[in-house]
């Protein structure tokens, strides 16, 4: 495994936090399902029946989050969307439930000058376990 691929690891498994749901063996799949953003830039992702629309401010030591949470297909909003502010420490992770073991997975860079998002969802039954 190169370096990068182990720092990215350290970053998504920091102190007393679960593992995360997914597990990925091809890397540049896992890669491709990350994205990075900068302080006060939008962000919108579907993850499972879930669709996550935020954004952070970055502050000494941490990134200072505001998130929406609505159904993913409901246009309208009929449901009205959930609001959640948080904050998550310098190299620190934090999790965003959507359902049915799936998860918006955020973590702070060690600067807590950008965020790193991606989505987990639950392995199928029948994918063998290594």
């Amino acid at each position: 495994m190169n370096t990068l691929a182990w720092v990215f690891a350290a970053v998504l498994a920091a102190p007393n936090l679960a593992p995360p749901a997914t597990f990925v063996s091809d890397h540049s799949a896992l890669f491709a399902s990350v994205a990075t953003y900068r302080s006060m830039a939008g962000f919108n992702h579907v993850v499972g029946k879930a669709r996550f629309v935020g954004y952070f401010r970055s502050a000494p030591d941490r990134c200072d989050l505001t998130v929406f949470q609505a159904v993913a297909d409901d246009e309208s909003l009929a449901t009205p969307p959930r609001r959640f502010e948080f904050t998550i420490a310098a190299g620190g992770r934090a999790e965003l439930d959507a359902g049915d073991g799936a998860a918006l997975a955020i973590a702070c860079t060690i600067d807590a000058d950008s965020i790193r998002i991606a989505p987990e969802n639950p392995q199928p039954a029948t994918a063998a376990r290594l």
